[in-house]
């Protein structure tokens, strides 16, 4: 008889565990994957866009003509 306690004891105690072990680890992994993804740099993508426009050689924007690949100062294309 207090084999069948003990085993319902258990079961009882183990889903919350269980859940509150599990919903731990899924914070933690979201947690690790906000911290340690690559930030995108807005300037690089407009001058992956140039780029790929130049070599299609079509029409680029203004704001594309006066972007310098070799420049690194965000503030100047604001």
């Amino acid at each position: 008889m207090n084999m069948k306690r003990l085993e319902s004891f258990l079961m009882i105690i183990s889903s919350p565990l269980y859940l509150s072990f599990s919903s731990i680890a899924v914070f933690t992994l979201l947690y690790l994957v906000f911290i340690f993804k690559p930030n995108k740099n807005h300037i690089n993508n407009k001058v992956l866009l140039k780029n790929l426009l130049e070599s299609f050689e079509l029409e680029l924007p203004e704001e594309l003509k006066r972007l310098d690949n070799h420049s690194a100062d965000p503030q100047e294309f604001s």
